[in-house]
């Protein structure tokens, strides 16, 4: 497990790029139970707080530095700091906004029902079922 976190560490430290600002979110994952998924970098979100899915794993956090912010215009600064949460194995960013000084990265599982718009109004009004 400790040579998992120090490779994750190594891919950290080589994903450094010259984005502005990109230092001041450094990157701290935590030792995990299991292995880390493999996240691809364009599937990490932010979000304001922590989602209640069953299965939410903490996988690190980013220290923010020098009153440092999530610039979400800047595509590069995102896709960036994205990478970076994915090779911790998350892909969520927990981020409410100015004056953070840490952002958890979690992984979420991703939710395994897909409905259609419109079918949870049905279920909840007991017209359609779940198994349907």
């Amino acid at each position: 497990m400790k040579l998992s976190l120090l490779f994750v560490c190594a891919l950290l430290v080589v994903a450094c790029t010259t984005v502005p600002g990109l230092d001041k979110w450094q990157p701290q994952p935590v030792a995990t139970a299991g292995e880390r998924k493999a996240v691809p970098a364009y599937e990490v979100e932010v979000l304001p707080m922590m989602p209640t899915v069953p299965g939410t794993v903490i996988v690190g956090k980013f220290l923010i530095l020098d009153k440092a912010t999530l610039d979400m215009g800047n595509e590069e600064f995102m896709n960036a700091i994205k990478k970076r949460a994915a090779a911790m194995g998350g892909n969520t960013i927990i981020y409410a906004g100015e004056g953070e000084t840490e952002a958890p990265v979690a992984y979420v599982p991703l939710e395994t029902v897909n409905y259609h718009g419109g079918d949870e109004a049905l279920i909840e009004a007991g017209i359609l079922s779940e198994e349907n």
